[in-house]
């Protein structure tokens, strides 16, 4: 996996990491998406490929993008995690991945302590990124934070959202779980439910 990303700090040093995507193989066609909370560990490591993100934009969103911004970045757990969920891993169906995840998040803060990055959300960068998700799946894993703490960002990025694209949730907001990969990695084995949900977004890609 390479990771790229937007990465930049505002005047008072706060840092802010946006539009991440996950290189998987050496395709620049897009899986899906993922929504999760907010930017974690991963850090900045030098410069990406800008052949590639040019030939991603203009192939998958027929726009070019701000070069300065970009950086390439480390993994971290949730991005490993987030890999397994769309390569079927967690459901014993594990393939290779060709292509890209892109990785957006409720707000863009850069914090790996949640509950820190929280208490700044509302006067951070938030997600207006709907656009990009084109018409592949998305996997909304914002947790019990994304329904409650943050639903005031939350609900209205599901409810523009068209579900038959991913037809794996309910209608009601708050009927469905909303799994963050953290949560996945630890319960996919005893939570048949999850199970089901992740067997029938890894059928999406068929």
């Amino acid at each position: 996996m390479k990771v790229y990303a937007e990465y930049f700090k505002n005047n008072d040093g706060c840092e802010y990491r946006r539009k991440t995507l996950l290189q998987f193989g050496n395709s620049s066609q897009l899986i899906g998406s993922a929504v999760l909370i907010n930017p974690g560990s991963a850090k900045p490591i030098g410069d990406p490929d800008m052949k590639f993100l040019q030939d991603f934009y203009m192939n998958n969103h027929q726009e070019s993008f701000e070069q300065s911004l970009w950086k390439q970045f480390t993994p971290d757990s949730t991005m490993n995690q987030l890999e397994k969920i769309f390569n079927g891993w967690y459901v014993g169906k594990s393939k290779k991945l060709d292509g890209v995840i892109q990785l957006f998040n409720c707000f863009y803060y850069r914090d790996a302590n949640l509950y820190n990055a929280i208490t700044k959300a509302k006067n951070s960068i938030l997600f207006n990124e709907a656009r990009y998700f084109k018409d592949k799946p998305v996997w909304f894993g914002w947790g019990n934070v994304g329904k409650n703490e943050l639903n005031e960002i939350t609900e209205p990025i599901f409810e523009a959202y068209d579900k038959s694209l991913t037809p794996i949730y309910l209608s009601d907001f708050k009927a469905n779980k909303f799994s963050h990969p953290g949560y996945v990695n630890r319960a996919y084995q005893r939570d048949k439910n999850l199970n089901n949900l992740l067997v029938a977004f890894f059928d999406l890609f068929k």
